[in-house]
């Protein structure tokens, strides 16, 4: 489904107010002098331009605590979910890739009820890159400056307008519903996909992604993974950022009475030392070196065959928040022999 408007800023933003009666509504923003998403009470919070954020937008669907249960010392129980109506602005192509992969994870099997009634009451709204947002940020590396899903609706940003495009019925629907827009010419995407191929044009995907899967399974005792990891301090930084891992644990918070307690769910890392251990104190990757192995195997090996794309999508941020600046960048230029 796609249908192709156009609308000003001033209406945009007019829009986003408009549709607070009936969403929250979070955003690119800066609070404290700091860049993130959150929730906005006024479109005149909201950054259009995109800086890097330390967390991705993927806590609004799977948030760093969440209580999935409360139950009391009779034996009764009631699950919880909270899922309100929210509209998620402004994501941009990298994160747009993680959320997509996110949302196939969460489906799997039975799927996971407190992600996807979160899913089901979000509309994502993305904005399309021209330019490369950091230092530090490859999508282009991995194809995901292009967004293969994970949105309703896409903006793309022309002098001072932006073209609408539309993904699903919701985003038709709040499109028409909340903004003022004008028909498009038929020309404006093609003119904004010349302006970002002048941008991205020189930028080039790893010269084998389609075979990372084999190269790495290939590559088990390439040497890259012992020189990386002895600089690994283990601190589990890489993973707290990354819009595209999605371990957990579980916990029960017992209340000081002993009448009660709840069963809270909190992001876990691999890359922790105590992930992999078991009950008699075995832990099955006991070094920082095995742990990196499996962190960049999820990425680039058996996660991206289930999911047909790369899951590091690039964005940078565990770059940013790595103390020893390791990139899977780096270690995937050197499992591919791009860089000798």
């Amino acid at each position: 489904m796609s249908t192709n408007v156009i609308i000003s800023k001033e209406n945009l933003l007019q829009g986003l107010d408009k549709a607070l009666a009936d969403y929250k509504l979070a955003a690119l923003t800066e609070k404290e002098d700091k860049v993130l998403y959150d929730y906005v009470d006024s479109s005149k919070a909201i950054k259009l331009d995109y800086q890097p954020t330390v967390l991705s937008p993927k806590k609004f669907f799977f948030p760093q605590d969440e209580t999935i249960l409360e139950y009391s010392s009779d034996g009764k129980s009631k699950t919880k979910i909270e899922a309100k109506p929210t509209v998620l602005f402004g994501i941009r192509p990298c994160d747009l890739n993680g959320l997509k992969i996110l949302n196939e994870a969460f489906a799997d099997d039975n799927g996971d009820p407190n992600y996807l009634a979160k899913l089901e009451k979000a509309l994502v709204i993305g904005i399309d890159c021209c330019k490369i947002c950091d230092k530090n940020a490859f999508c282009f590396k991995v194809k995901s400056h292009y967004a293969r899903g994970g949105y309703d609706a896409m903006l793309y940003e022309l002098d001072g307008k932006y073209l609408i495009e539309t993904a699903s019925e919701k985003g038709k629907n709040f499109v028409a519903k909340y903004w003022k827009t004008e028909s498009a010419k038929g020309t404006e995407k093609a003119d904004f996909d010349k302006k970002k191929e002048a941008s991205f044009g020189k930028e080039k995907p790893f010269d084998k992604l389609e075979q990372f899967p084999e190269l790495f399974a290939q590559n088990k005792k390439h040497p890259i993974w012992d020189k990386e990891g002895a600089r690994c301090l283990s601190c589990g930084s890489c993973i707290m950022v990354c819009p595209t891992c999605y371990c957990f644990d579980i916990e029960d918070d017992l209340d000081l009475n002993l009448k009660g307690g709840k069963r809270v769910r909190k992001w876990d890392a691999c890359m922790l030392n105590c992930f992999a251990t078991v009950a008699g104190g075995e832990n099955f990757r006991h070094s920082a070196t095995a742990r990196l192995h499996h962190r960049i195997n999820r990425k680039f090996d058996y996660l991206m065959k289930k999911h047909g794309q790369a899951v590091c999508v690039g964005c940078g941020r565990c770059v940013r928040a790595c103390l020893a600046a390791i990139s899977p960048k780096t270690i995937a230029e050197n499992i591919s022999g791009e860089k000798k």
